[in-house]
């Protein structure tokens, strides 16, 4: 099997799987209640034809026959380092190989090549002051039926994000006198 995956010329069919992490260079902190969201949100690209799976069945309902069976794509969830707030799936879309996009299950027939997940209104709080620098990070899971920790493909972590902070109105002002 190494060899063939060594000497072919698209690993992707084979199974292999990529994560790209994107994200901003420098995000602004967040004070009190106000929240300043990333600008450009933190992605991810999932590239390859494995990600998708039938989902390991609800043992409390009744098997579908196979010919009905659907598959369904990873759970995405992208959240900053260093944040202690509860993490939410992020929006995903997928394409298939013909150019179209993939909703929530799709039929054997579909080949699913990428998916693009974002994470929308992820700031970055006050917590700590020291902080100079976070990650986005993305964490995928597997589809199925069961504990999240045991489908749990992998965390990856972006490059890391600047962190800077805008002075506040007052102390603006006081500089300009």
């Amino acid at each position: 099997f190494i060899r063939l995956y060594l000497s072919s010329t698209n690993r992707f069919l084979l199974g292999e799987r990529t994560v790209l992490v994107l994200s901003g260079k420098v995000a602004q902190k967040s004070y009190g209640a106000e929240k300043r969201f990333l600008c450009p949100p933190p992605s991810a690209l999932l590239l390859g034809c494995s990600w998708w799976a039938a989902a390991e069945a609800d043992p409390r309902r009744p098997m579908p026959s196979p010919n009905r069976l659907a598959l369904h794509p990873p759970t995405t969830i992208i959240s900053m380092s260093g944040e202690h707030s509860i993490p939410t799936e992020a929006y995903s879309e997928w394409m298939s190989m013909s150019g179209h996009v993939v909703g929530d299950q799709a039929s054997l027939d579909d080949v699913v090549i990428a998916g693009r997940c974002v994470g929308k209104q992820l700031h970055i709080s006050e917590v700590d002051e020291k902080t100079k620098k976070v990650e986005a990070l993305v964490r995928v899971i597997a589809p199925g039926f069961g504990p999240p920790e045991a489908r749990h493909i992998g965390t990856f972590p972006s490059k890391p994000i600047k962190v800077i902070s805008k002075p506040s109105k007052k102390r603006q002002s006081i500089k300009n006198l």
